[in-house]
């Protein structure tokens, strides 16, 4: 007995609801999250945890070798429909990341002046409630104080609502809302602060 073979209905259905996850899928921004040059424990764990909070329109598994260049992951980039990259880099003074537009640009460069890893976070609540369900959909963005008129101000704002999906307020799920990624502009420090 064989398994029985689904009607012209089921297949069309199928098909068409392939090809609508697809659009889907494809509309939204992409991401890697990667770093150059050496780094060390901390600055992969870093790397990893940021991969964390761009899920899961980004490359979880992304594997770099010292042979890569920025090159080959701008040609895998547009076949794979990816958008942005972050870029971590350390010197002998700091890290640094660097975001990415693809295909034309624009590119910010930040200094990370100091950070918390999530096992340290982890480890320092008594309960803590975290399940890949989280993951399952991007974060809501909140974006505080870039109401100012400075052009590098809009310029940030702007590269960072568009590393993540737009939200309809009509129609969104709050269900799905699981996580928030606050981004907080102090304009007399010039310094921002990331908590998700």
């Amino acid at each position: 007995m064989g398994r029985p073979s689904r009607s012209k209905r089921q297949k069309r259905g199928r098909a068409a609801a392939q090809l609508q996850a697809q659009e889907r899928f494809g509309s939204v921004p992409h991401s890697f999250v990667f770093h150059r040059g050496r780094g060390g424990r901390s600055l992969r764990q870093l790397v990893a945890d940021v991969r964390r909070v761009m899920e899961p329109y980004t490359a979880r598994a992304l594997r770099v070798r010292k042979s890569n260049s920025l090159k080959d992951f701008v040609a895998v980039a547009g076949p794979l429909g990816v958008t942005h990259f972050l870029v971590f880099s350390k010197s002998t003074a700091s890290i640094n990341l660097k975001v990415f537009r693809l295909p034309g640009g624009p590119t910010l460069t930040f200094k990370v002046m100091e950070y918390s890893l999530l096992r340290d976070v982890v480890s320092s609540l008594k309960r803590h409630r975290m399940h890949e369900q989280q993951f399952q959909h991007h974060p809501l963005l909140v974006l505080s104080n870039f109401g100012l008129q400075h052009i590098h101000v809009k310029l940030m704002a702007s590269t960072f609502q568009n590393m993540f999906p737009s939200i309809n307020v009509q129609r969104v799920n709050l269900n799905s809302v699981k996580r928030c990624l606050l981004i907080t502009y102090d304009a007399e420090t010039q310094l921002l602060e990331l908590r998700h």
